[in-house]
């Protein structure tokens, strides 16, 4: 038996995970480092990029020590990571800034004024492009200093090789595609920034520079080894979720998430995953899912989270598995952080409704559960009619994908078969190590990747839970236009 294998990185909002997989796209071992959030402001989300750094280097040691692996075994290195950061390092590689991060929504003026330029609504507060104007006009002396601006994997491959460059997923002010660059260029003239604080585009297969000395000896590595493009955790997701033809559709359950279905290359739409030069993700983004459901937990089930660590999802699972469809009545919304336009907006926030003395709080984290599943579905069923592009089945991974009851209740609320890979969590961390299999030569393209992909589970919809379901569907459709004028009120 081979020893050898890859390191595939995770990077999310609340921590790092690192996988060994091997050279046939096998998880071995993983380790997970969290780490904080800062949110200085209302609104605000930042995080420390040497927090970033120091994870890495933590659960990489960690994974090998755990898994009793050879550093020198190591065949290849890709980073899979949170999308749309804003990284700015000075000329010796310090960090000007911390990251201000997907989650931020700090940059509403910056949004309307981009807006009324381009003449057209196509920016929110929490985009990447409004929060970058933000970032020179509010701290103009950093941005004269930066020497290059980054996010969190052009970042980590930079501290492990020295080499600049930022992946096809992770790039928004450079583009393979002629359309998206005159849109980048145009933005960057609004602005008066300079493309050249920006590293070259990189694919995600293509090696961009090797373990430095330094590097290695943080990471407990050796030097020398690959360190490929990578990609962002839509794409890693994708690949992991075996969803890489065009036409699939994936979901994801993590802290925030999101359908994606994978379609073939337009420069039309700035709402969509690059995947690479033929394919992107289009995507209906849900704000907060693992987000609410921890918020619910903490709240409903404290003392019991106390003691069970993360032994509190087996538990919670048992507590609600005879909760009926509908959760008898009770409806929630899931929106802890708001939500995006236009089905919602980011004043929305999370309620409990129709409760009474019959409920407890096992229909109060059902009702949570399915509110999440309602938000998406509102969020995709446009799509589906207007261009008749229901697909067969969904592929479901990410924590919350280990929750039978969930995967379940979204089986029967999208009236679709829904089915979850073997290692639901590790998705990530599996489709980022492709990056690396595939440009190390050991896998010949993402296609073959996805036929590696194990079901392990399949929920098919519930013909008795499909009515309850509608229903319950079309009160939570009309809720958000009943509390919309109360969440403007209450800003």
């Amino acid at each position: 038996m081979t020893r050898e294998y890859v390191i595939a990185y995770d990077l999310g909002t609340s921590g790092v995970k690192v996988a060994l997989v091997d050279l046939k796209g096998r998880f071995i071992c993983d380790a997970t480092q969290n780490y904080p959030l800062l949110t200085p402001h209302p609104g605000w989300a930042e995080q420390d990029p040497m927090d970033y750094w120091q994870g890495v280097c933590n659960v990489t040691r960690n994974v090998l020590a755990q898994a009793a692996r050879r550093p020198q075994d190591a065949r290849g290195i890709a980073f899979g990571t949170q999308w749309k950061g804003i990284i700015p390092l000075d000329a010796a590689g310090k960090v000007l800034h911390n990251s201000i991060i997907w989650l931020d929504s700090r940059a509403e003026d910056q949004a309307k004024r981009l807006n009324n330029h381009f003449h057209k609504e196509l920016f929110c507060s929490a985009d990447y492009w409004p929060k970058l104007l933000w970032f020179k006009e509010n701290h103009p002396h950093l941005y004269e200093q930066a020497n290059i601006i980054l996010e969190a994997n052009s970042f980590l491959k930079w501290k492990a090789t020295g080499v600049a460059g930022i992946d096809i997923s992770n790039h928004f002010t450079r583009s393979f595609d002629d359309g998206l660059q005159e849109f980048y260029e145009e933005f960057l003239r609004f602005g008066n920034m300079d493309l050249a604080k920006f590293p070259q585009l990189v694919r995600s297969t293509d090696l961009v520079g090797t373990v430095t000395t330094e590097a290695a000896a943080e990471m407990g590595l050796v030097p020398g080894i690959p360190v490929f493009g990578g990609c962002g955790d839509i794409p890693a997701i994708t690949i992991g979720s075996g969803s890489t033809k065009v036409g699939n559709m994936h979901a994801y359950f993590g802290s925030s998430g999101w359908f994606g279905i994978t379609r073939a290359h337009s420069d039309k739409d700035l709402y969509i995953s690059p995947f690479d030069e033929q394919r992107d993700i289009f995507l209906f983004v849900s704000q907060s899912i693992g987000l609410s459901l921890n918020w619910t937990i903490e709240q409903l089930y404290h003392e019991e989270m106390k003691k069970l660590g993360t032994g509190i999802y087996d538990y919670i699972n048992e507590q609600i598995e005879n909760i009926p469809p509908g959760s008898d009545g009770v409806l929630a919304t899931p929106w802890l952080y708001g939500e995006r336009p236009p089905n919602f907006s980011e004043a929305a926030r999370c309620n409990f409704l129709n409760l009474n003395s019959c409920h407890d709080r096992r229909h109060m984290l059902k009702a949570l559960m399915e509110s999440v599943c309602y938000t998406l579905k509102v969020n995709i069923e446009d799509h589906w009619a207007q261009n008749n592009a229901r697909p067969a089945c969904v592929n479901a991974v990410g924590g919350g994908a280990c929750s039978a009851v969930w995967m379940q209740a979204l089986a029967d609320i999208l009236e679709l078969p829904v089915n979850v890979p073997r290692n639901p969590r590790h998705a990530g961390a599996i489709g980022t190590a492709y990056c690396a299999l595939i440009g190390l030569g050991y896998c010949s393209s993402y296609e073959d990747a996805a036929a590696n992909i194990e079901i392990e589970h399949a929920f098919r919809p519930r013909p008795e839970a499909i009515p309850v379901y509608r229903k319950s569907y079309d009160v939570f459709k009309e809720l958000y236009s009943i509390l919309k004028p109360v969440f403007q009120k209450m800003q």
